[in-house]
């Protein structure tokens, strides 16, 4: 009999995870209701995964009030959302819950997920996605073979891509650390959560400093306008045009925002003018300079961690692609990793190009594939080893290492010990 699972949150992350499901493991695997506090998204939606009305719902509190109705849930709403429906979940029964990161931006909030996880027997995966990739299970698994020796320091960047960037943190649901998570913690938990698995050793310090630099109202070009498409003058050079972004710019050119229409609209089958009528009234069209965005554009952190190795994370929001760079530094050797290509160097050795397998899917789409598969692996009672498994006791370190960061950067960057958090 097949296994099944519950939706709540139909944005991108929610509806591709079904859309994987179905592509599959629909064989072992079926939908069985959907949550979202949109009619519109759920009437879009729905159809395509056979759910019917009796099933969908536009609140969680009128989902979790039938107690648990599938095998397992999948949780990938806003950020400031997670922490009550993870646990109303864990309360009502569920046993196996895939939660979107991350957790939250309070250090009581997932601590208690964690602990009430424990206590009732519930398994709460995290999608930290980037561990499940290739390519950085290979970067975990040279570590582990001793090639490279003790690992002395870590250098890792997240490019986030000027595009991506004013998209996700200056327009759009991440913009706000009040209303979503600082981005540090919203963007780079993920990385984050690699160096502290790659380190395999307590955290103890960090430090950090960063700022909103450039995405603000006094950097606005001569003659910008409060939105693209209300009389710029400056948009022919602006390269945040969203007219350009969304609409204009050709395929060869195209951004990943340029599949974004849902997101700028709320229906699923768009229009050129569906899209020009978003972009004249709703948040994407905005100046990026005059938005009400307050989350650093630019940060670096510091961490030292008890095994006596150090990391640097830098987190950019100017970068022509999105890509992350990794330099592991070890007592026999180094790895050099940038985007998917990874070469390893031996002291007094060979320098060796390693082959990741990995098939070339941009973004994290092949992380987010493989996290599913594991969560089907899991449901349908395949495995029961937790290895690299990404569930929320493995998570805490990295929430810890981001809210430490944020404490260390609003106090000019004194160093901030975990253990004070």
């Amino acid at each position: 009999m097949k296994k099944t699972v519950s939706v709540i949150g139909l944005g991108n992350r929610g509806t591709e995870y079904m859309g994987f499901l179905k592509a599959f493991h629909s064989s072992k695997v079926g939908i069985y209701a959907l949550c979202d506090c949109r009619k519109q998204a759920l009437d879009d939606i729905a159809p395509k995964f056979s759910v019917p009305q009796e099933r969908r719902f536009l609140s969680a509190e009128a989902f979790f009030a039938q107690g648990p109705v599938s095998d397992a849930l999948i949780v990938t709403t806003q950020d400031a959302s997670h922490y009550e429906i993870a646990k109303q979940a864990i309360l009502t029964g569920y046993k196996l819950i895939l939660l979107e990161k991350p957790v939250s931006g309070v250090k009581e909030k997932y601590t208690e997920l964690r602990d009430l996880a424990a206590a009732n027997g519930a398994l709460l995966i995290v999608c930290h996605v980037l561990r499940y990739s290739n390519y950085y299970r290979k970067i975990k698994e040279i570590i582990c073979s001793g090639q490279i020796g003790e690992i002395v320091t870590v250098n890792h960047t997240e490019n986030v891509g000027y595009f991506h960037f004013a998209h996700s943190f200056v327009r759009g649901n991440w913009r706000d650390e009040a209303a979503s998570t600082p981005s540090i913690l919203a963007k780079c938990c993920h990385d984050i959560d690699l160096i502290a698995w790659f380190m395999d050793s307590p955290c103890v310090s960090v430090s950090s400093v960063g700022s909103l630099k450039y995405f603000r109202r006094e950097n606005a070009p001569e003659g910008a306008a409060p939105t693209c498409m209300g009389g710029c003058r400056a948009k022919k050079t602006c390269p945040y045009d969203a007219e350009r972004l969304y609409i204009k710019d050709p395929f060869y050119k195209a951004k990943f925002i340029k599949y974004m229409k849902r997101t700028l609209t709320g229906k699923a089958k768009n229009t050129r003018a569906d899209v020009q009528e978003a972009l004249r009234h709703g948040d994407y069209g905005r100046c990026v300079f005059m938005c009400d965005n307050d989350v650093c554009d630019n940060q670096l952190v510091t961490m030292t961690f008890a095994n006596g190795a150090t990391a640097v994370l830098e987190m950019n929001a100017f970068s022509d692609k999105m890509h992350r760079e990794c330099h592991i530094v070890g007592t026999k050797g180094e790895l050099i990793g940038y985007g998917t290509k990874l070469q390893m160097r031996l002291f007094g050795g060979k320098s060796e190009k390693v082959h990741t397998f990995s098939p070339g899917i941009g973004g994290h789409v092949e992380g987010d594939l493989r996290l599913v598969a594991g969560f089907v692996k899991l449901l349908c009672g395949e495995t029961t080893d937790l290895t690299d498994i990404t569930t929320i006791e493995a998570t805490v370190m990295s929430h810890d290492i981001a809210l430490a960061a944020e404490a260390s950067r609003k106090n000019g960057g004194a160093p901030v010990f975990l253990k004070e958090i």
